[in-house]
């Protein structure tokens, strides 16, 4: 290892971790941008911010790479437009992004992230902590052991994150490459790897990790929010779940017996994460740091940041930048309590009075015109959307869909005092899981049958459906496995909605051109003299997505280096 050629790079990390870490540490760090490599591994407070660094390079779709603070991937999808026509991400909504630039190009971020990782690794082989007394010398070894095992963690999750956007990238070993700038270097030589060759490097890393019980299942005390034996095995389970999908493995074809093993794969560790008996489902919107249903979580302390820009416009304290709505196509997916559509002959939906006897999580979910709003904990009142009200879509930077975002928000903020609060974003959640081993047995056995399931498909569904929907009970041979399809996929809009897995899941199933190019609605609202309400639903915008679109494109500079682009770009 040429020592010198990772200097500057090491005191550039450092500088960030001074600046980031320094307030939540009691050792103090010396500002110092000479720091040598000797002592930069051989220093149990510097290793120890600098794993902290590497953990901050999770997904945090909070302040997703490349938007906004507060600005929601689902803004993306059918779940939401933003407020603000500005906003980076309505590039992705008219088709205004290429291989040059758009919204949340993370190719560099994460293997930035990963050559972080493989330094880390490779310098921290030979870390002995000699000078140390035998007792503490014995505890450093012991962390440090432990960090290269979330290192290790974090490497694979930041190439899932890397397949899932682009689908085959290049797979730099245990190289110590910074970006892919470095085309020379012989991590590149071969370029991008197959699809099936990334997902399977990171399956085998996953695997190490859990045949050798080298984390623990839960993240506890102290240790919540780092990486943990069961995060590896969601990690594991859901990039199986990609080997399912044609979209990102052109081997694999619908219905085939390779397709049913990858499903198989995937039925076996999400059982195996449910029998571990570690995470179990808890309440519907605690995103706070305390629900029993995350599993990895990026969490972050003290912000209102996502209040700022999300509150209803009416609220004081609000920033006018723009915000999350909810569209009408989301609000129309959620049942009524007796389990029908709202379509549906007998559901007893109301257009005069839309929101009554709903799925329980549309509530949880999006806030309607009249939802009752406990502002700062003190100030309970009645959201108004309608033209001329005090949240209304006629306001400056007021809802465009008739909505305003309500899951992870939390109303007791009194934004003019700067009040925070704790949050966390699900990157793994025990709900997801669930489902997950659902869709497997019904591919695998349809929706009645065990097969090699220990539960059946519509058991497993019934489980969100009727805990966090309060809807009825889904009965055993009421639907064929296409109609237990569509209602999985269904439970997984409204069940996740605004979690970052709406753009995903439906590029896996192939269904992204068709959901993703169709208009976006809106609930128009005007207000009766008497006081009643008119509710009008309005194509809002149309939208714009081609099946080139389903991978994003190899950013241009690499390209001309020499990597393949994706097919249409």
């Amino acid at each position: 290892m040429k020592r010198a050629k990772h200097y500057i790079k090491i005191s550039s990390i450092l500088g960030v971790l001074i600046i980031l870490l320094s307030a939540c540490q009691e050792l103090d760090m010396e500002q110092d941008t000479g720091v040598t490599d000797d002592l930069m591994w051989n220093n149990p407070t510097y290793i120890d911010r600098y794993i902290v660094d590497l953990i901050s390079e999770m997904p945090n779709g909070f302040s997703p790479e490349g938007f906004s603070q507060g600005e929601l991937y689902g803004n993306a999808t059918d779940e939401a437009e933003n407020a603000n026509p500005w906003a980076s991400i309505q590039n992705f909504n008219s088709g205004n992004w290429n291989s040059v630039s758009h919204p949340d190009n993370v190719w560099n971020k994460y293997y930035n992230a990963i050559y972080k990782v493989n330094l880390f690794l490779e310098e921290t082989k030979s870390t002995t902590y000699e000078t140390f007394e035998p007792a503490n010398r014995q505890v450093f070894l012991e962390n440090l052991a432990y960090y290269r095992n979330e290192a290790l963690f974090l490497r694979a999750l930041y190439y899932y994150e890397l397949i899932k956007r682009y689908g085959a990238v290049v797979l730099v070993g245990e190289n110590v490459v910074q970006d892919m700038g470095d085309l020379s270097n012989s991590a590149f030589a071969e370029g991008r790897a197959t699809f099936e060759a990334c997902a399977n490097y990171i399956i085998d890393q996953c695997d190490y990790l859990i045949d050798n019980e080298l984390l623990p299942l839960l993240d506890e005390g102290a240790d919540q929010g780092r990486p943990n034996g069961t995060a590896a095995k969601a990690l594991k389970c859901k990039t199986y779940l990609l080997l399912t999908s044609s979209v990102y493995n052109s081997s694999v074809t619908e219905g085939s017996d390779q397709q049913k093993q990858y499903w198989k794969q995937v039925l076996d560790v999400a059982q195996d994460i449910a029998f571990d008996r570690v995470f179990t489902f808890g309440p519907y919107d605690q995103f706070n740091g305390t629900s029993p249903e995350i599993i990895l979580g990026y969490r972050q302390a003290d912000i209102n940041y996502i209040e700022q820009v999300n509150f209803p416009v009416g609220s004081e304290g609000v920033l006018t930048t723009g915000s999350t709505n909810p569209t009408q196509n989301l609000v129309d997916a959620y049942r009524m309590l007796n389990g029908k559509k709202i379509d549906e002959p007998g559901s007893g939906y109301d257009p005069a009075n839309p929101y009554e006897n709903r799925d329980e999580r549309l509530l949880h979910t999006v806030i309607v015109n009249g939802s009752n709003w406990d502002e700062r904990n003190t100030e309970s009142r009645i959201i108004e959307i309608f033209k001329g009200g005090r949240d209304g879509m006629d306001r400056d930077y007021g809802t465009k869909t008739g909505y305003y975002l309500r899951k992870f928000l939390d109303p007791t903020l009194d934004l003019r005092q700067g009040q925070t609060s704790n949050r966390e974003w699900p990157i793994f959640r025990f709900a997801d899981m669930v489902l997950i081993w659902a869709e497997a047995a019904n591919e695998l056995y349809g929706p009645s049958n065990l097969g090699e399931s220990y539960l059946t498909a519509t058991t497993l569904l019934n489980q969100t459906v009727m805990r966090h929907g309060g809807l009825p009970e889904i009965m055993l041979n009421s639907m064929s496995k296409e109609e237990m399809r569509d209602r999985i996929r269904e439970e997984r809009f409204i069940e996740f909605a605004f979690e970052d897995q709406r753009a995903w899941d439906v590029r896996r199933w192939g269904i992204a051109p068709e959901v993703l190019s169709q208009p976006v609605y809106k609930m128009d609202i005007t207000q009766n003299s008497d006081g009643s309400y008119n509710y009008q639903k309005m194509e809002l915008e149309d939208r714009y997505f081609e099946e080139r679109m389903n991978l994003y494109p190899i950013p241009q500079r690499d390209v001309n280096n020499g990597l393949t682009q994706n097919m249409g770009w």
